[in-house]
């Protein structure tokens, strides 16, 4: 913490007690000097002139002398006390120098080593402040920021510019304050922002603090712990409802089959008692459907472990999903790098997860458009990775619904269950992958899976069909 600022005036900063001792002290020398100069004086005059008659003009130019004397005597004293207190001045002047140099160094090792970005703005809008946090939080240089006017650097509705209009001119902070924010790739992050009054020495306002923080990754790892802890707690409850409602749902399935059976060979099923009973196994087969998806939610099936195929992997599903992305007018476009590498896990439970993401991409389109699968190998942190990403045109989603997608049985579809992607993410975090979703209202989603690498080369003949 800095020292405070003592309340002093200019004539306080002098040290007027060592001037007025320094002082005190040539004024003795000069006196003594005067003193011993009278006395020589003296003698001389009385030894010229023993036993003889004063002449009376040597009075005259002796007080003369001795006013001539005196005069020196102030001017050499005013002259002394000038110089010492020129040399004092400047002593206090280089000290207190120091001492500003060692507060302004402090000042800005605390702003450079702040883990959170900090930028300044002075009343007059202009850029005053901006240390190293900042500058990759804002992705933008001091050279570009300092000196400059915020609405010149920033963009009309940057999030930026909007909260410094807000604290400078509408004198409206916000405190820790989660909002979107693009910089020049348009890549979406989401900075956490507050902002507050700067006041300088007197008091008053001096302008603007910002302070930014990138908690993109935060937010993201937040909502993976919830699903996480979400998924925990509903895996007993749903192995539980799913095992005591198997058991009477097989029953009413196989009773419904003996009665529709028995009823047609003695001839008395009627057409509505028919149309009733394909209602009731229909009925009975969708719920036995979502049942099993209940049980592959609370237990899914074990992990066989193997090397598979990135490339065979897409290729299967590229060709399972060709026909109906026609018959939905919507273009299947497929790029996949040389160097992907394989992956260990199950090629089956891979394979769920990524139709299950194409065909969510499918039905976002439901006027068509182009559905595009990506796949290449990346190292993150020294981790090597094969992503796979499937980006679509369609309708998007709401930022307030990307945080829930991966909920149990939350869904935005009219039919669906909202367990296909809740079981898609226990099917990665089980292989040690993860899933991220990035979406934009009314421009499309892209959703990327990432499965770390197997440590060994891949071989295509080892893969299972």
């Amino acid at each position: 913490m800095f020292r405070p600022i003592p309340e002093s005036s200019l004539l306080q900063a002098v040290p007027f007690r060592l001037i007025a001792f320094v002082l005190l002290i040539l004024a003795f020398v000069v006196s003594v000097l005067l003193l011993f100069s009278l006395e020589h004086e003296k003698f001389v005059v009385h030894g010229l002139m023993e036993g003889k008659t004063v002449p009376t003009g040597l009075f005259p130019v002796l007080w003369q002398s001795r006013r001539d004397l005196i005069v020196i005597t102030v001017l050499l004293f005013l002259v002394s006390a000038i110089a010492i207190a020129a040399v004092i001045t400047s002593l206090h002047y280089g000290n207190t120098r120091r001492t500003l140099e060692e507060v302004k160094g402090l000042a800005r090792n605390i702003l450079q080593s702040i883990p959170t970005g900090v930028l300044t703005v002075n009343h007059n809008g202009v850029i005053t402040a901006v240390n190293p946090n900042a500058e990759k939080v804002l992705r933008r240089s001091a050279v570009e920021l300092l000196g400059n006017t915020y609405d010149s650097v920033f963009a009309e509705g940057d999030t930026i510019r909007v909260v410094l209009d807000g604290a400078l001119r509408g004198q409206q902070h916000v405190d820790h304050k989660d909002l979107p924010y693009e910089d020049n790739d348009r890549a979406p992050r989401t900075i956490r922002v507050s902002s507050a009054e700067l006041t300088g020495d007197d008091g008053r306002p001096a302008g603007v603090i910002l302070q930014a923080q990138d908690v993109t990754d935060w937010l993201a790892l937040e909502q993976r712990v919830r699903v996480a802890e979400k998924l925990a707690a509903l895996h007993t409850l749903s192995a539980g409802v799913a095992h005591e409602l198997r058991n009477p749902l097989s029953a009413v399935d196989l009773n419904l089959h003996l009665l529709e059976e028995e009823l047609r060979e003695k001839s008395h099923l009627a057409p509505k008692a028919g149309q009733y009973l394909e209602v009731l196994n229909a009925e009975t087969r969708r719920l036995t459907g979502i049942l099993d998806n209940f049980m592959k939610f609370a237990r899914p099936g074990a992990i066989r472990l193997h090397q598979v195929d990135v490339k065979s992997v897409m290729a299967h599903i590229v060709s399972l999903l060709q026909y109906e992305a026609e018959e939905q007018h919507i273009r299947l476009e497929t790029t996949l790098a040389d160097d992907l590498p394989c992956v260990l896990g199950d090629e089956t439970q891979i394979s769920q997860v990524l139709v299950n993401i194409v065909v969510n991409a499918f039905h976002a389109m439901s006027d068509g458009g182009v559905c595009r699968i990506t796949a290449a190998g990346r190292t993150v942190a020294g981790r090597d990775l094969a992503e796979i990403s499937v980006r679509d045109t369609g309708v998007g989603i709401k930022r307030d619904e990307l945080s829930r997608l991966f909920e149990p049985f939350y869904t935005t579809k009219a039919s669906g269950s909202g367990l296909g992607l809740a079981i898609a993410y226990r099917i990665i975090q089980d292989h040690g992958g993860a899933i991220e979703v990035v979406s934009v209202l009314g421009s499309g989603t892209t959703v990327v899976v990432k499965l770390p690498a197997a440590s060994i080369e891949c071989q295509t003949d080892m893969v299972e069909t």
